[in-house]
Protein backbone atom coordinates (compact mmCIF):
# COMPACT_ATOMS: atom_id res chain seq x y z
CA UNK A 1 0.00 0.00 0.00
CA UNK A 2 1.54 3.44 -0.95
CA UNK A 3 1.84 6.42 0.98
CA UNK A 4 0.28 9.50 0.04
CA UNK A 5 2.42 12.57 0.89
CA UNK A 6 5.38 12.88 3.22
CA UNK A 7 4.37 10.50 6.14
CA UNK A 8 7.80 11.33 8.44
CA UNK A 9 9.07 7.77 7.74
CA UNK A 10 12.50 7.17 6.53
CA UNK A 11 13.00 6.71 3.45
CA UNK A 12 14.25 3.51 0.92
CA UNK A 13 18.39 2.38 2.51
CA UNK A 14 18.06 4.67 5.60
CA UNK A 15 18.79 3.06 8.68
CA UNK A 16 15.09 2.12 9.73
CA UNK A 17 14.98 0.08 13.44
CA UNK A 18 13.00 -3.18 12.77
CA UNK A 19 9.84 -3.55 14.78
CA UNK A 20 11.15 -6.36 16.34
CA UNK A 21 13.82 -4.89 17.85
CA UNK A 22 12.27 -3.51 21.16
CA UNK A 23 9.66 -4.96 22.95
CA UNK A 24 5.57 -4.44 21.93
CA UNK A 25 3.52 -3.25 24.44
CA UNK A 26 0.81 -5.00 25.36
CA UNK A 27 -1.48 -2.40 23.79
CA UNK A 28 0.76 -2.75 20.85
CA UNK A 29 0.07 -6.77 20.73
CA UNK A 30 -2.92 -9.34 20.55
CA UNK A 31 -3.79 -11.34 23.47
CA UNK A 32 -4.11 -14.63 23.56
CA UNK A 33 -7.10 -16.50 25.62
CA UNK A 34 -4.69 -17.80 27.78
CA UNK A 35 -3.51 -14.04 28.46
CA UNK A 36 -7.15 -13.36 29.48
CA UNK A 37 -8.56 -15.91 31.11
CA UNK A 38 -8.16 -16.57 34.98
CA UNK A 39 -6.63 -19.94 35.56
CA UNK A 40 -8.34 -21.00 39.04
CA UNK A 41 -11.71 -19.68 38.05
CA UNK A 42 -12.13 -20.96 34.57
CA UNK A 43 -10.94 -23.86 35.64
CA UNK A 44 -13.85 -24.16 38.79
CA UNK A 45 -16.53 -23.42 36.14
CA UNK A 46 -15.69 -26.10 33.69
CA UNK A 47 -15.99 -28.67 36.58
CA UNK A 48 -18.88 -27.14 37.77
CA UNK A 49 -20.40 -27.94 34.28
CA UNK A 50 -19.05 -31.01 33.73
CA UNK A 51 -20.68 -32.08 37.07
CA UNK A 52 -23.79 -30.55 36.55
CA UNK A 53 -24.61 -31.36 33.13
CA UNK A 54 -22.73 -35.22 33.09
CA UNK A 55 -20.70 -33.85 29.62
CA UNK A 56 -17.15 -33.81 28.77
CA UNK A 57 -15.46 -30.19 28.43
CA UNK A 58 -12.39 -29.61 26.47
CA UNK A 59 -10.90 -25.97 26.20
CA UNK A 60 -8.13 -24.95 23.27
CA UNK A 61 -6.44 -22.12 22.34
CA UNK A 62 -6.15 -21.05 18.89
CA UNK A 63 -2.93 -23.21 18.47
CA UNK A 64 -4.49 -26.10 19.86
CA UNK A 65 -3.24 -25.89 23.27
CA UNK A 66 -5.66 -27.66 26.11
CA UNK A 67 -6.70 -24.96 28.48
CA UNK A 68 -9.31 -27.37 30.39
CA UNK A 69 -10.19 -30.86 30.15
CA UNK A 70 -13.18 -32.58 31.97
CA UNK A 71 -14.10 -36.03 31.30
CA UNK A 72 -17.81 -37.39 32.03
CA UNK A 73 -18.93 -40.84 31.63
CA UNK A 74 -17.25 -41.73 28.09
CA UNK A 75 -14.00 -43.17 29.52
CA UNK A 76 -14.94 -46.59 29.69
CA UNK A 77 -16.87 -47.26 26.33
CA UNK A 78 -14.10 -44.86 24.27
CA UNK A 79 -11.58 -47.31 25.73
CA UNK A 80 -13.49 -50.05 25.10
CA UNK A 81 -13.91 -49.27 21.34
CA UNK A 82 -10.00 -47.82 20.87
CA UNK A 83 -8.81 -50.96 22.07
CA UNK A 84 -10.11 -52.07 18.21
CA UNK A 85 -7.46 -51.19 15.82
CA UNK A 86 -9.60 -49.80 13.34
CA UNK A 87 -11.64 -48.29 16.49
CA UNK A 88 -8.73 -46.62 17.04
CA UNK A 89 -7.98 -45.07 14.09
CA UNK A 90 -11.21 -43.69 13.57
CA UNK A 91 -11.43 -42.34 17.15
CA UNK A 92 -7.96 -40.84 16.60
CA UNK A 93 -9.48 -39.03 13.13
CA UNK A 94 -12.98 -37.92 15.22
CA UNK A 95 -10.44 -36.05 17.85
CA UNK A 96 -8.41 -34.74 15.06
CA UNK A 97 -11.64 -33.33 13.67
CA UNK A 98 -12.64 -31.98 17.09
CA UNK A 99 -9.54 -30.63 17.84
CA UNK A 100 -8.17 -29.10 14.77
CA UNK A 101 -10.63 -29.25 11.81
CA UNK A 102 -12.11 -25.98 10.41
CA UNK A 103 -14.74 -24.12 12.52
CA UNK A 104 -17.11 -25.07 9.53
CA UNK A 105 -20.16 -27.28 8.18
CA UNK A 106 -17.41 -29.43 5.92
CA UNK A 107 -15.49 -32.49 6.40
CA UNK A 108 -18.61 -33.84 8.17
CA UNK A 109 -20.10 -31.49 10.01
CA UNK A 110 -23.31 -29.98 10.08
CA UNK A 111 -25.13 -27.31 11.53
CA UNK A 112 -26.53 -28.24 15.00
CA UNK A 113 -30.06 -29.15 15.53
CA UNK A 114 -31.50 -26.04 17.57
CA UNK A 115 -35.05 -24.34 17.92
CA UNK A 116 -35.78 -21.68 15.03
CA UNK A 117 -34.12 -18.32 15.92
CA UNK A 118 -31.56 -19.22 17.58
CA UNK A 119 -28.08 -17.79 17.25
CA UNK A 120 -25.72 -20.04 17.12
CA UNK A 121 -22.23 -18.18 16.90
CA UNK A 122 -20.27 -20.78 14.71
CA UNK A 123 -21.19 -23.36 16.31
CA UNK A 124 -20.94 -27.24 14.64
CA UNK A 125 -22.06 -30.55 15.51
CA UNK A 126 -18.92 -33.49 14.32
CA UNK A 127 -21.15 -36.83 14.55
CA UNK A 128 -18.64 -39.41 15.45
CA UNK A 129 -18.70 -43.28 14.08
CA UNK A 130 -19.57 -44.41 17.21
CA UNK A 131 -22.85 -42.90 16.74
CA UNK A 132 -21.80 -40.32 19.71
CA UNK A 133 -21.98 -36.85 18.80
CA UNK A 134 -19.50 -33.13 19.61
CA UNK A 135 -20.63 -29.98 19.42
CA UNK A 136 -18.01 -27.49 18.60
CA UNK A 137 -18.63 -23.81 19.71
CA UNK A 138 -15.67 -21.02 18.45
CA UNK A 139 -14.49 -18.79 20.95
CA UNK A 140 -14.82 -15.44 19.08
CA UNK A 141 -12.99 -11.94 20.46
CA UNK A 142 -13.07 -8.34 18.80
CA UNK A 143 -13.61 -10.24 15.55
CA UNK A 144 -10.81 -12.69 16.23
CA UNK A 145 -10.93 -16.91 16.58
CA UNK A 146 -9.54 -17.51 20.18
CA UNK A 147 -9.89 -21.23 20.56
CA UNK A 148 -12.98 -23.28 20.42
CA UNK A 149 -15.36 -25.34 23.39
CA UNK A 150 -15.67 -28.82 22.85
CA UNK A 151 -19.15 -30.39 24.40
CA UNK A 152 -19.38 -34.22 24.03
CA UNK A 153 -19.78 -37.45 23.54
CA UNK A 154 -23.13 -37.34 24.46
CA UNK A 155 -25.78 -40.17 23.12
CA UNK A 156 -28.19 -38.12 20.77
CA UNK A 157 -31.82 -38.76 22.10
CA UNK A 158 -32.97 -40.01 18.85
CA UNK A 159 -30.07 -43.05 19.04
CA UNK A 160 -30.71 -46.81 19.05
CA UNK A 161 -28.94 -49.61 18.34
CA UNK A 162 -25.13 -48.95 17.72
CA UNK A 163 -24.91 -47.58 14.13
CA UNK A 164 -22.91 -50.01 11.61
CA UNK A 165 -20.15 -47.49 11.18
CA UNK A 166 -19.41 -48.90 14.20
CA UNK A 167 -20.12 -52.93 14.35
CA UNK A 168 -18.80 -53.57 10.96
CA UNK A 169 -15.14 -51.83 12.12
CA UNK A 170 -14.81 -53.87 15.06
CA UNK A 171 -15.81 -57.30 14.31
CA UNK A 172 -15.73 -58.87 17.98
CA UNK A 173 -17.22 -56.28 19.76
CA UNK A 174 -19.22 -57.15 22.53
CA UNK A 175 -22.78 -55.49 21.89
CA UNK A 176 -24.04 -56.28 25.40
CA UNK A 177 -20.25 -54.74 26.90
CA UNK A 178 -20.48 -51.84 24.56
CA UNK A 179 -24.26 -50.91 25.35
CA UNK A 180 -23.44 -51.06 29.03
CA UNK A 181 -20.59 -48.29 28.74
CA UNK A 182 -22.63 -46.70 26.16
CA UNK A 183 -25.75 -46.42 28.99
CA UNK A 184 -22.80 -44.13 31.55
CA UNK A 185 -22.88 -41.46 28.75
CA UNK A 186 -25.35 -38.53 29.20
CA UNK A 187 -28.30 -38.95 26.76
CA UNK A 188 -30.31 -36.22 25.89
CA UNK A 189 -31.39 -34.29 22.62
CA UNK A 190 -29.29 -32.49 20.63
CA UNK A 191 -31.00 -28.90 20.76
CA UNK A 192 -30.60 -29.51 24.80
CA UNK A 193 -27.04 -29.71 24.48
CA UNK A 194 -26.85 -26.67 22.00
CA UNK A 195 -28.53 -24.52 24.65
CA UNK A 196 -26.22 -25.92 27.77
CA UNK A 197 -23.60 -24.79 25.57
CA UNK A 198 -24.41 -21.24 24.34
CA UNK A 199 -24.84 -20.46 28.34
CA UNK A 200 -21.32 -21.88 28.88
CA UNK A 201 -20.33 -19.37 25.97
CA UNK A 202 -21.89 -16.60 27.71
CA UNK A 203 -20.18 -16.86 31.16
CA UNK A 204 -16.92 -18.12 29.26
CA UNK A 205 -17.13 -14.67 27.21
CA UNK A 206 -18.16 -12.78 30.80
CA UNK A 207 -14.76 -14.01 32.17
CA UNK A 208 -12.86 -13.19 28.92
CA UNK A 209 -14.05 -9.87 29.05
CA UNK A 210 -13.06 -9.86 33.13
CA UNK A 211 -9.45 -11.32 32.20
CA UNK A 212 -8.98 -9.18 29.09
CA UNK A 213 -9.71 -6.32 31.91
CA UNK A 214 -7.51 -7.51 34.47
CA UNK A 215 -4.74 -8.55 32.32
CA UNK A 216 -4.70 -4.98 30.46
CA UNK A 217 -5.12 -3.31 33.70
CA UNK A 218 -1.39 -4.87 35.54
CA UNK A 219 0.50 -5.20 32.08
CA UNK A 220 -0.02 -0.80 31.91
CA UNK A 221 0.43 -0.38 35.42
CA UNK A 222 3.35 -2.60 34.91
CA UNK A 223 4.75 -0.03 32.64
CA UNK A 224 4.27 2.86 34.00
CA UNK A 225 5.57 1.67 37.01
CA UNK A 226 8.62 1.03 34.76
CA UNK A 227 8.55 4.79 33.73
CA UNK A 228 7.82 6.57 37.23
CA UNK A 229 11.07 4.51 39.13
CA UNK A 230 12.70 7.22 38.67
CA UNK A 231 10.56 9.36 40.36
CA UNK A 232 10.14 6.60 43.25
CA UNK A 233 13.74 6.32 43.78
CA UNK A 234 14.36 10.61 43.91
CA UNK A 235 11.11 10.23 46.73
CA UNK A 236 12.89 7.67 48.59
CA UNK A 237 16.37 9.69 48.91
CA UNK A 238 14.00 12.29 50.09
CA UNK A 239 12.41 10.45 52.96
CA UNK A 240 15.44 9.12 53.52
CA UNK A 241 16.78 12.66 54.69
CA UNK A 242 13.55 13.38 56.51
CA UNK A 243 13.86 10.08 58.31
CA UNK A 244 17.36 11.17 59.60
CA UNK A 245 16.48 14.44 60.31
CA UNK A 246 13.53 12.76 62.78
CA UNK A 247 16.16 10.75 63.84
CA UNK A 248 18.05 13.71 65.04
CA UNK A 249 14.98 15.32 66.38
CA UNK A 250 14.74 12.15 68.59
CA UNK A 251 17.80 12.29 70.11
CA UNK A 252 17.79 16.00 70.61
CA UNK A 253 14.28 15.54 72.37
CA UNK A 254 15.95 12.57 74.47
CA UNK A 255 19.23 14.69 75.03
CA UNK A 256 16.44 17.74 76.33
CA UNK A 257 14.67 15.07 78.50
CA UNK A 258 17.66 13.69 80.27
CA UNK A 259 19.44 17.30 80.81
CA UNK A 260 16.02 18.86 82.22
CA UNK A 261 15.12 15.86 84.19
CA UNK A 262 18.95 15.79 85.55
CA UNK A 263 18.79 19.55 86.35
CA UNK A 264 15.52 19.68 88.24
CA UNK A 265 16.51 16.59 90.89
CA UNK A 266 18.56 18.64 92.50
CA UNK A 267 16.56 21.68 93.27
CA UNK A 268 13.71 19.27 94.19
CA UNK A 269 15.85 16.87 96.28
CA UNK A 270 16.62 20.55 98.80
CA UNK A 271 12.61 21.30 98.53
CA UNK A 272 12.12 17.84 99.81
CA UNK A 273 15.26 17.80 102.44
CA UNK A 274 14.11 21.42 103.99
CA UNK A 275 10.39 20.14 104.23
CA UNK A 276 11.16 17.12 106.14
CA UNK A 277 13.34 19.27 108.53
CA UNK A 278 10.74 21.78 109.10
CA UNK A 279 8.17 18.60 109.41
CA UNK A 280 10.34 17.27 112.24
CA UNK A 281 10.58 20.85 113.88
CA UNK A 282 14.47 21.00 113.18
CA UNK A 283 13.63 24.86 112.63
CA UNK A 284 11.19 25.44 115.37
CA UNK A 285 7.78 24.14 116.19
CA UNK A 286 5.32 24.42 113.54
CA UNK A 287 1.38 24.60 114.01
CA UNK A 288 -1.03 21.97 112.64
CA UNK A 289 -2.07 24.42 109.68
CA UNK A 290 1.62 24.57 109.08
CA UNK A 291 2.54 21.06 109.08
CA UNK A 292 -0.45 19.82 106.75
CA UNK A 293 1.26 22.52 104.40
CA UNK A 294 4.68 21.13 104.86
CA UNK A 295 3.28 17.60 104.39
CA UNK A 296 1.65 18.54 101.34
CA UNK A 297 4.95 20.01 99.87
CA UNK A 298 6.53 16.49 100.62
CA UNK A 299 3.84 14.34 98.96
CA UNK A 300 3.78 16.36 95.88
CA UNK A 301 7.73 16.61 95.82
CA UNK A 302 7.86 12.67 95.83
CA UNK A 303 5.24 12.66 93.01
CA UNK A 304 7.34 15.18 91.52
CA UNK A 305 10.73 13.34 91.71
CA UNK A 306 9.29 9.71 90.66
CA UNK A 307 7.91 11.35 87.55
CA UNK A 308 11.39 12.89 87.10
CA UNK A 309 12.88 9.40 88.02
CA UNK A 310 10.94 7.72 85.11
CA UNK A 311 11.40 10.38 82.67
CA UNK A 312 15.47 10.14 83.30
CA UNK A 313 15.03 5.92 83.32
CA UNK A 314 13.02 6.24 79.67
CA UNK A 315 15.90 8.24 77.99
CA UNK A 316 18.06 6.19 79.08
CA UNK A 317 16.58 3.26 78.02
CA UNK A 318 15.62 4.96 74.51
CA UNK A 319 19.57 5.76 74.12
CA UNK A 320 20.38 1.94 75.16
CA UNK A 321 22.46 2.77 78.16
CA UNK A 322 20.77 0.92 80.60
CA UNK A 323 22.85 -2.09 81.79
CA UNK A 324 21.43 -4.82 83.62
CA UNK A 325 23.31 -7.14 85.64
CA UNK A 326 22.62 -10.20 87.23
CA UNK A 327 22.74 -11.66 90.52
CA UNK A 328 21.52 -13.90 92.82
CA UNK A 329 17.80 -12.92 94.03
CA UNK A 330 15.77 -13.78 96.37
CA UNK A 331 11.83 -13.42 95.03
CA UNK A 332 10.29 -13.42 98.15
CA UNK A 333 12.57 -10.92 100.19
CA UNK A 334 12.00 -8.88 96.66
CA UNK A 335 8.39 -9.11 96.66
CA UNK A 336 8.25 -8.07 100.09
CA UNK A 337 10.69 -4.76 99.53
CA UNK A 338 8.34 -3.95 96.85
CA UNK A 339 5.36 -3.89 98.95
CA UNK A 340 6.30 -2.30 101.65
CA UNK A 341 7.01 0.79 99.32
CA UNK A 342 3.06 1.09 98.34
CA UNK A 343 1.77 0.11 101.76
CA UNK A 344 1.12 3.78 102.54
CA UNK A 345 -1.16 4.55 99.27
CA UNK A 346 -2.62 1.40 100.08
CA UNK A 347 -3.84 1.64 104.05
CA UNK A 348 -4.93 5.69 103.13
CA UNK A 349 -7.38 4.32 100.42
CA UNK A 350 -8.12 0.48 103.00
CA UNK A 351 -7.22 -1.18 100.14
CA UNK A 352 -6.79 -5.26 101.10
CA UNK A 353 -3.60 -6.45 99.91
CA UNK A 354 -3.14 -10.30 99.44
CA UNK A 355 0.02 -11.83 98.83
CA UNK A 356 0.20 -15.65 97.75
CA UNK A 357 4.06 -16.81 97.68
CA UNK A 358 5.21 -20.51 96.88
CA UNK A 359 6.06 -23.32 99.67
CA UNK A 360 9.07 -23.10 98.25
CA UNK A 361 11.80 -20.07 98.19
CA UNK A 362 12.27 -18.85 94.67
CA UNK A 363 15.48 -18.25 94.01
CA UNK A 364 16.72 -16.83 89.99
CA UNK A 365 19.13 -14.38 88.87
CA UNK A 366 18.74 -11.28 87.63
CA UNK A 367 18.97 -7.75 88.27
CA UNK A 368 17.75 -6.82 91.72
CA UNK A 369 16.91 -3.04 91.18
CA UNK A 370 15.47 -3.29 87.98
CA UNK A 371 12.89 -6.07 88.76
CA UNK A 372 12.08 -4.29 92.06
CA UNK A 373 11.61 -1.60 89.79
CA UNK A 374 8.93 -3.66 87.76
CA UNK A 375 7.30 -4.68 91.17
CA UNK A 376 6.41 -1.57 92.39
CA UNK A 377 5.46 -0.11 89.26
CA UNK A 378 2.94 -2.68 88.74
CA UNK A 379 1.58 -2.19 91.97
CA UNK A 380 1.54 1.35 92.03
CA UNK A 381 -0.52 0.95 89.21
CA UNK A 382 -3.07 -1.59 91.18
CA UNK A 383 -3.06 0.84 94.07
CA UNK A 384 -3.83 3.79 92.06
CA UNK A 385 -6.80 2.69 90.00
CA UNK A 386 -8.39 0.75 92.43
CA UNK A 387 -10.91 2.59 94.47
CA UNK A 388 -11.56 2.53 97.96
CA UNK A 389 -11.92 -1.11 99.66
CA UNK A 390 -11.11 -2.44 97.17
CA UNK A 391 -8.56 -5.43 96.91
CA UNK A 392 -5.36 -6.16 95.53
CA UNK A 393 -3.56 -9.49 94.47
CA UNK A 394 -0.26 -10.51 94.01
CA UNK A 395 1.07 -13.81 92.84
CA UNK A 396 4.83 -15.45 93.06
CA UNK A 397 4.54 -18.99 91.33
CA UNK A 398 7.10 -21.97 91.97
CA UNK A 399 9.80 -22.59 89.37
CA UNK A 400 8.57 -24.32 85.75
CA UNK A 401 9.20 -24.55 82.48
CA UNK A 402 7.44 -21.92 80.88
CA UNK A 403 6.55 -22.99 77.08
CA UNK A 404 6.69 -19.03 75.81
CA UNK A 405 10.08 -19.06 77.30
CA UNK A 406 11.31 -22.59 76.21
CA UNK A 407 12.75 -22.31 79.31
CA UNK A 408 12.13 -23.04 83.43
CA UNK A 409 10.76 -19.87 84.48
CA UNK A 410 8.71 -18.15 86.95
CA UNK A 411 5.23 -15.77 87.34
CA UNK A 412 4.97 -12.68 89.28
CA UNK A 413 1.19 -11.22 89.11
CA UNK A 414 -0.59 -8.24 90.32
CA UNK A 415 -4.36 -8.96 90.01
CA UNK A 416 -6.78 -5.96 91.58
CA UNK A 417 -10.34 -5.01 91.78
CA UNK A 418 -9.94 -1.59 90.10
CA UNK A 419 -11.59 0.14 87.18
CA UNK A 420 -10.10 -1.64 84.54
CA UNK A 421 -9.00 -0.69 80.95
CA UNK A 422 -11.39 -0.99 77.52
CA UNK A 423 -10.36 -3.65 75.44
CA UNK A 424 -9.10 -1.29 72.43
CA UNK A 425 -6.67 0.21 74.87
CA UNK A 426 -4.85 -2.95 75.88
CA UNK A 427 -2.12 -3.20 73.03
CA UNK A 428 -1.46 0.42 73.79
CA UNK A 429 -0.83 0.71 77.14
CA UNK A 430 2.89 -0.16 77.17
CA UNK A 431 3.74 2.78 74.54
CA UNK A 432 5.69 5.59 76.17
CA UNK A 433 4.07 8.37 77.69
CA UNK A 434 0.14 6.53 76.84
CA UNK A 435 -2.82 7.54 79.20
CA UNK A 436 -5.87 6.08 78.99
CA UNK A 437 -8.06 8.86 79.82
CA UNK A 438 -5.25 11.49 78.36
CA UNK A 439 -7.94 14.35 78.90
CA UNK A 440 -7.13 17.64 81.00
CA UNK A 441 -9.56 16.79 83.76
CA UNK A 442 -8.59 12.81 84.09
CA UNK A 443 -8.97 11.16 87.47
CA UNK A 444 -5.52 9.38 87.78
CA UNK A 445 -2.25 11.23 87.69
CA UNK A 446 1.16 10.31 85.91
CA UNK A 447 3.38 10.77 82.52
CA UNK A 448 2.10 7.18 80.99
CA UNK A 449 5.85 6.02 81.62
CA UNK A 450 6.10 3.14 84.16
CA UNK A 451 4.80 0.14 81.83
CA UNK A 452 6.75 0.97 78.90
CA UNK A 453 9.87 0.57 81.73
CA UNK A 454 8.07 -2.52 82.93
CA UNK A 455 8.11 -3.54 79.71
CA UNK A 456 11.54 -2.69 78.91
CA UNK A 457 12.95 -4.18 81.86
CA UNK A 458 11.05 -7.20 81.49
CA UNK A 459 12.16 -8.21 78.23
CA UNK A 460 15.77 -7.27 78.74
CA UNK A 461 15.77 -10.18 80.96
CA UNK A 462 14.20 -12.08 78.71
CA UNK A 463 10.68 -12.49 79.59
CA UNK A 464 7.35 -11.50 78.70
CA UNK A 465 4.50 -9.29 80.24
CA UNK A 466 0.77 -9.16 79.08
CA UNK A 467 -2.62 -7.85 80.53
CA UNK A 468 -6.21 -9.23 80.94
CA UNK A 469 -8.81 -6.37 81.40
CA UNK A 470 -11.95 -5.60 81.64
CA UNK A 471 -13.66 -2.08 81.83
CA UNK A 472 -15.53 -1.92 85.99
CA UNK A 473 -14.16 -5.41 85.99
CA UNK A 474 -10.55 -5.13 87.52
CA UNK A 475 -7.19 -5.60 85.69
CA UNK A 476 -4.31 -8.92 85.85
CA UNK A 477 -0.82 -8.08 84.69
CA UNK A 478 1.38 -10.89 84.50
CA UNK A 479 5.07 -11.00 84.51
CA UNK A 480 6.90 -14.32 83.09
CA UNK A 481 10.88 -14.45 83.52
CA UNK A 482 13.47 -16.84 83.04
CA UNK A 483 15.15 -18.73 86.19
CA UNK A 484 18.57 -18.30 84.46
CA UNK A 485 18.08 -14.64 82.05
CA UNK A 486 19.94 -14.29 78.90
CA UNK A 487 23.38 -12.89 79.21
CA UNK A 488 23.29 -9.19 80.63
CA UNK A 489 23.15 -6.41 77.56
CA UNK A 490 21.93 -2.82 76.68
CA UNK A 491 18.05 -1.97 77.88
CA UNK A 492 16.60 -0.44 74.24
CA UNK A 493 12.87 0.64 74.43
CA UNK A 494 10.03 -0.91 72.10
CA UNK A 495 9.17 0.97 69.31
CA UNK A 496 5.93 2.87 70.65
CA UNK A 497 3.86 0.92 67.72
CA UNK A 498 4.57 -2.50 69.44
CA UNK A 499 1.47 -4.05 71.06
CA UNK A 500 2.01 -6.31 73.97
CA UNK A 501 2.12 -10.16 73.74
CA UNK A 502 -1.61 -11.38 73.66
CA UNK A 503 -3.38 -12.41 77.05
CA UNK A 504 -3.60 -16.16 78.64
CA UNK A 505 -5.43 -18.19 80.68
CA UNK A 506 -5.66 -17.15 84.19
CA UNK A 507 -4.64 -19.77 86.70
Amino acid sequence: MSDNGDSGRPGPGENTPKLDQRPLSVLERRLTLGDMLDTATFAELVKSFAELYKLGVKVFDEKGNRLADMKSGNGDFCGYVFSFPDGKRCCTQTVARVKDGPLATTQNARAPQAPPGTKLHGMIAVPCFTGLRYLVLPILWEGDVLGRVVFGPFTPDEMGDLPPTLTDLTPGLDLAQAQSYLAKIRRAPESTIVKVLLHFAQLLETLVAAGQKTFLTSQVHIEATLESNRDLEAQNKRLEQMNLQLKDMDRLKSSFLATVSHELRTPLTSIIGYSEMLSEGLVGTLNQEQTEYVKTIMDKGDTLLKLISSILDVTQIEAGKVRLTFEPISVGDLVTSALSSIKPQAQKKGLTIDLKLPARAVEVRGDREKLRQVMVNLLSNAVKFTPKGGWVQVLVTEVKFQPELDAEGWHFVVQDSGVGIPSDQLEKIFQSFYQVDNSSTREFGGAGLGLAIVKSYVEGHGGVVRVQSELGQGSRFEVVLPVHPPPPRAVIAPPLSEAPPAPVDRF
